[in-house]
C-alpha cells in the first residue's frame, strides 16, 4: 500500500545559493530580463491588435507566441526573483505541481510539456504558415482562413495541456521523502523526480514517451517546410522575389535555431551531480532568456511592426521604463556594496610567478629574437595599413574601414602580451600581481572576442559587396559600418568584464606559479584554490555562443557568396569575385584554426607547452601575418605604398 505524501510535503529550492555573492547581481539580470520580456511580449500583442494591417495569419501566430513567452517565464521567473532575494526557499508540494505544470519540464535530456510544448508546435505552425505563404503566395489568405488559424493554435494548446496533465498526474503519483531538497531554481521535472522515495521508471518511460514524440514531430514539420521553401526559393528567377522570400524566414529561422539549440545543449548534458548547474543555466536559457529574444527577434527585422511602434510612441515608454530599471538597480547596488565592505578578502595570493619558457633555458635568447622581431613587424605592419588607408581616398570604402580596425585590434592585442613575454625571456624576475594579471586577462579577452567578430562583421561586408555591387556603398553605409563596429567592441568588452568577474570572485593559494608566459584563463584557473564550477561554465557558455555565431555568420556569408559566384555568367567577374574575398578568407581560416586547435588540446599537465604554443600563435603570430595578407594581394594597398615610398625617395634620389 503506497504512502501518499502529497498534501504535506514542502521543498527547498536550493535555486543559486552555493554562489551567495552572485544573488544580487542575478536578481539584477533576472529582473532586466523579465522586465523586457514582459514589455517585448505584452507590447507586442498590443501592436498586432492595434494594427489592422497587422491582422494576417503570420502575425495571428506571432501573437500567441508572444503570449506563451510570457506565460512560461511568468510560471518561474517571480519564484526565481524572490528565491534569490529570501532566505526562505520554501515551496508547497501543492505548489510545486502547479508550478510544474504551468512550466513543463524534461527528464534529464528531454523536454516536457505544457506552454514549451505549446512553443514548440507554435514555432512548427509558424513553419507551415511560411510555406504557405512562400510557395502558394497568391492563394495564401484563402489557404490559411481565420478557421484554420484558429484550430492550429487550439490545437497546439491543447497538446500542450494534455502532456502537462499526463506528466503531472505522473508526479502526483510518486511518495517523496525528507529533507525534499531540490537543487533547482524551480520545480524543473528530473530535479522534483530527484526527491522522490518510489519508483519513478513509469513516470521516467511517460516523460520520455511524450518528449521524444513532441520534439520530433515539431523538427519534422519544420524541416519538411523549410525544405520545400528553400526548393521554391531556388526556382524563383528574380532576385528581388529571392530576397523577399528569404527576408520573411529569417526572424522564424533565428527563433527556431535558438529554441532547438537550447533543446540540444540540454540532450548534451551528462547525467550528473556536477552537471546541476548547466542543467539550472540551460532551463533559465529557455525560460528566462528566449521569451524576452522573441519580440526582439521578431521586431527589430520587421518594418510593419517598427512603423508601429513610431507611431504609437512606445518608445517614450520604453525609455521610462529604463530610467526607472536604472534607478532600482543603482540603489540595489549602493545596498549591495555597503554589505560588501565588511566582507573578508578571501583571496591568498596577490602575486603570481609566470614560468613562461623557464623549462628550456637554451632557448630564452633565441625565442626573445623571434618573438621580438614578430612584435616589430606587428607593429610596422599594423600601423602601416591604418597610414595608408587613411592617406589614399581611394581606399575609404567600408572594406576598408573595417580592415584599419582590424588592423587596430591586432596591435591591442599583441601589445598586451608580448611585451609582458620579452620581459620574462630576459629579466629573472617573472612576478606579476594579481591587479596586472586580471588587467592582461580582461584586455586580451576583450581584443580577442572583438577580432572574432570583426572577421564575421567583414564576411557580411563581402557578401554584401559580391551579392549586391552595385548598391554597395549604399546599403553598406558610414552609419552601419559605425554600428557594426561599435558593436563588436561592446560585445567583447562585456564578455571580458564578465570573466574577469568571474576570476575574480575566486581565491588564490601560494605559491601562485603560472605555467604559462600570460594570464591565460586555463593557467589562471589552475592555482586557484575555490570552487571554479561557475567561472568555468561562464567561459563555457560565453566561448561556445561568440565562436558558434561569428563562425555561422561567416558560414552564411559565404554559402550565400559561393551561390552567387557559381551563377555568374563571365570569368572576369567570377575572378574579381573570388579575388575580393581570398584574404578574408585566408585571415579567418588561421584565427579560427588556431582557436580550434586549442579547444582540442587535452587538459593535462603534458599539454601546457602545446596550449603555450598556440597562444603564442594567435596572440603574437596571427597579428603580423594579417596586415601581410591583407597587403600582398591587394593591388591598392601596394600601389599606395609604391608612390609613398617613390614621394619620400624622390627628392633624395635628385
Amino acid at each position: 500500500m503506497k504512502n501518499n505524501q502529497t498534501a504535506g510535503v514542502t521543498f527547498i529550492l536550493l535555486g543559486f545559493s552555493e554562489y551567495p555573492d552572485l544573488q544580487l547581481p542575478l536578481f539584477l539580470v533576472f529582473l532586466t530580463i523579465y522586465t523586457v520580456t514582459v514589455l517585448g511580449n505584452l507590447g507586442m500583442i498590443a501592436l498586432i491588435r492595434l494594427n489592422p494591417r497587422l491582422h494576417t495569419p503570420m502575425y495571428f501566430f506571432l501573437s500567441h507566441l508572444s503570449f506563451v513567452d510570457f506565460c512560461y517565464s511568468t510560471a518561474i521567473t517571480p519564484k526565481l526573483l524572490q528565491n534569490l532575494l529570501e532566505e526562505d526557499r520554501r515551496i508547497s508540494f501543492a505548489g510545486c505541481i502547479i508550478q510544474f505544470f504551468f512550466l513543463g519540464c524534461m527528464i534529464q535530456y528531454f523536454f516536457g510539456c505544457t506552454f514549451v510544448i505549446t512553443e514548440m508546435f507554435m514555432l512548427a505552425v509558424m513553419a507551415y504558415d511560411r510555406f504557405v505563404a512562400v510557395c502558394n503566395p497568391l492563394l495564401y489568405t484563402v489557404a490559411m482562413s481565420h478557421k484554420l488559424c484558429a484550430v492550429l493554435v487550439a490545437g497546439t494548446y491543447l497538446y500542450g495541456g494534455l502532456c502537462a496533465f499526463i506528466l503531472t498526474y505522473s508526479l502526483w503519483q510518486l511518495s517523496y521523502c525528507g529533507p525534499g531538497i531540490i537543487n533547482h531554481f524551480g520545480c524543473e521535472y528530473s530535479a522534483v523526480l530527484s526527491v522522490s522515495c518510489s519508483d519513478p521508471s513509469f513516470s521516467q518511460l511517460v516523460c520520455l514517451i511524450i518528449s521524444i514524440l513532441s520534439e520530433s514531430c515539431s523538427v519534422l514539420i519544420t524541416l519538411a517546410s523549410y525544405a520545400v521553401i528553400v526548393v521554391t526559393i531556388v526556382r524563383m528567377p528574380s532576385k528581388g522575389g529571392l530576397r523577399k522570400a528569404f527576408s520573411t524566414c529569417t526572424s522564424h529561422l533565428t527563433a527556431i535555431s535558438i529554441f532547438h539549440g537550447v533543446i540540444l545543449l540540454l540532450y548534451c548534458v551528462p547525467s550528473s551531480k556536477h552537471s546541476r548547474l548547466l542543467v539550472k543555466v540551460a532551463t533559465a536559457l529557455y525560460t528566462v532568456v528566449i521569451p524576452m529574444l522573441n519580440p526582439l527577434i521578431y521586431s527589430l527585422r520587421n518594418k510593419e511592426v517598427n512603423g508601429t511602434v513610431r507611431r504609437f510612441g512606445f518608445v517614450s515608454i520604453t525609455r521610462a521604463c529604463q530610467i526607472l530599471l536604472l534607478r532600482f538597480t543603482s540603489s540595489c547596488l549602493a545596498v549591495h556594496l555597503s554589505k560588501s565592505d565588511n566582507m573578508v578578502n578571501q583571496t591568498f595570493v596577490t602575486t603570481f610567478i609566470l614560468i613562461g619558457f623557464s623549462d628550456y633555458p637554451g632557448l630564452q635568447a633565441p625565442l626573445f629574437l623571434i618573438f621580438l622581431t614578430i612584435y616589430t613587424v606587428t607593429l610596422l605592419g599594423n600601423v602601416g595599413i591604418i597610414v595608408v588607408i587613411r592617406i589614399n581616398p581611394k581606399l575609404h570604402t567600408p572594406m576598408y574601414f573595417f580592415l584599419t580596425h582590424l588592423a587596430f585590434l591586432d596591435i591591442c592585442y599583441s601589445s598586451v602580451f608580448t611585451p609582458k613575454l620579452l620581459e620574462i625571456l630576459v629579466v629573472e624576475d617573472r612576478t606579476i600581481s594579481l591587479r596586472e594579471c586580471m588587467t592582461q586577462f580582461f584586455f586580451i579577452c576583450t581584443f580577442v572576442i572583438t577580432e572574432m567578430f570583426m572577421l564575421a562583421v567583414m564576411a557580411y561586408d563581402r557578401f554584401v559587396a559580391v551579392c549586391n555591387p552595385l548598391l554597395y556603398t549604399v546599403a553598406m553605409s558610414h552609419k552601419l559600418c559605425s554600428l557594426l563596429v561599435a558593436g563588436t567592441y561592446l560585445w567583447g568588452g562585456l564578455c571580458a568584464v564578465l570573466l574577469t568577474y568571474s576570476l575574480g570572485q575566486l581565491s588564490y593559494c601560494g605559491p601562485g606559479i603560472i605555467n604559462h608566459f600570460g594570464c591565460e584563463y586555463s593557467a589562471v584557473l589552475s592555482v586557484s584554490c575555490s570552487d571554479s564550477s561557475f567561472s568555468q561554465l561562464a567561459c563555457f557558455i560565453i566561448s561556445i555562443l561568440s565562436e558558434s555565431c561569428s563562425v555561422l555568420i561567416t558560414l552564411a556569408s559565404y554559402a550565400v557568396i559561393v551561390v552567387t559566384i557559381v551563377r555568374m555568367p563571365s570569368k572576369g567577374g567570377l575572378r574579381k569575385a573570388f579575388s575580393t574575398c581570398t584574404s578574408h578568407l585566408t585571415a579567418i581560416s588561421i584565427f579560427h584554426g588556431i582557436i580550434l586547435l586549442l579547444y582540442c588540446v587535452p587538459n593535462s599537465n603534458s599539454s601546457r607547452l602545446l596550449v603555450k604554443v598556440a597562444t603564442a600563435l594567435y596572440t603574437v603570430v596571427i597579428p603580423m601575418l594579417n596586415p601581410l595578407i591583407y597587403s600582398l594581394r591587394n593591388k591598392d594597398v601596394k600601389g599606395t605604398v609604391r608612390r609613398l615610398v617613390h614621394s619620400k625617395l624622390q627628392p633624395h634620389l635628385t
